[in-house]
């Protein structure tokens, strides 16, 4: 099924319904603002979790696995709170329109195509997926939908079935402690007044029109590098960062943080992002880069500043992931400057997080 589509950028009109860009370099869901929305690679997080598991020498997969299922949990949970749909949430038929809207948010957030085969409210669910960006990742996106809209806890099996995966999630008696340490914290957010181009019919930042929603194959193209995308909650990162850096302490952070790095520096060269030898065209180079942080959610570059040495300063309002984006500053200091970077950042003020960039080869 195809949606209707803005005749300017060609983005189907329901995505603006259910996302609003702020002027703070935010993605919020429309109906519940507190909760942020980010898009980025969807073959990243399944990286970083090899990284980190390689570079650990253990698997991480269960702490990404929880922290996407209670993420999802607690944005679902949060739509549900409004009185109509607390009573709603009682009532069988509701409960399978809500299973029926789970499969509807899967195309838009780009994570698979999906439709519901079966449905028994408390029971269990099943549901046939084509190209679901990650099997882990998106059986957990699914038990914390379940989870939101039962009230339960819920367990996942996959299926493989010819050209398409059967999911099955069912009552579960209790969840791993883990989960419950995996808890969502809302980050206080701050004001700004940045605006990225509109789109002059529909409203949606205009550089989004390099993105494709190809519905019925439940994927998100970037037609500029032909790489897919996702659009999830802003808080499995975090989570997941935070329980490992807990965990195993500060050993994790160079991890994190190359792997961003290295990814950066490969999504900038898909794209024609080149070094130039003149500076001016640097900083412009640099200010491009930047501004991908707004569109994307991550937050918004609020200063910069040059220093000697070729010493970069960069202010962030409203981070979603303080070491993410430290290893995407870093591949775009490398990219604008030619050099591999050095990165430290602290926390200004609250929603504020400067990071210092130099030459890693110097003191």
């Amino acid at each position: 099924m195809r949606h209707r589509r803005c005749k300017v950028c060609g983005i189907p009109y329901r995505i603006g319904r259910v996302h609003r860009w702020m002027n703070n370099g935010t993605i919020v869901n429309a109906r519940v603002p507190r909760i942020r929305q980010v898009f980025m690679e969807a073959d990243f997080l399944p990286e970083l979790r090899e990284r980190l598991s390689g570079g650990l020498g253990f698997p991480v997969n269960r702490i990404f696995y929880e922290a996407e299922r209670n993420s999802v949990r607690i944005t679902v949970e949060a739509f549900l709170k409004a009185p109509f749909l607390q009573l709603a949430a009682r009532i069988p038929v509701f409960r399978r329109a809500a299973v029926h809207y789970f499969n509807n948010l899967a195309w838009e957030t780009g994570t698979a195509s999906s439709k519901t085969v079966a449905y028994h409210s408390g029971k269990y669910g099943l549901a046939r997926m084509h190209n679901p960006f990650d099997l882990d990742l998106m059986a957990a996106v699914v038990v914390g939908a379940f989870e939101a809209l039962e009230r339960k806890p819920f367990r996942s099996f996959w299926k493989k079935e010819n050209s398409s995966y059967l999911l099955r999630v069912e009552a579960a008696p209790d969840k791993p402690e883990l989960s419950q340490r995996l808890e969502v914290e809302y980050a206080p957010l701050k004001d700004a007044d940045f605006h990225l181009r509109s789109c002059p019919r529909c409203g949606l930042p205009l550089e989004l029109s390099h993105m494709e929603w190809i519905e019925d194959e439940g994927i998100v193209l970037d037609r500029r590098r032909g790489m897919r995308m996702i659009n999830l909650d802003g808080y499995t990162s975090r989570l997941v960062n935070r329980e490992l850096i807990r965990e195993l302490g500060d050993s994790v952070v160079p991890i994190i943080i190359e792997a961003k790095r290295d990814y950066t520096l490969k999504m900038l060269e898909d794209i024609g992002m080149r070094l130039d030898s003149d500076e001016d065209r640097r900083r412009e180079l640099l200010k491009d880069m930047l501004s991908l942080l707004p569109l994307y959610g991550w937050g918004l570059a609020s200063e910069l500043e040059y220093m000697p040495g070729s010493t970069l300063r960069v202010w962030v309002d409203n981070p979603f992931d303080e070491y993410l984006i430290a290893g995407r500053l870093a591949g775009f200091y490398e990219a604008a400057e030619g050099k591999r970077a050095r990165v430290e950042w602290s926390e200004v003020e609250p929603a504020t997080v400067s990071y210092l960039l130099t030459p890693a080869d110097e003191g």
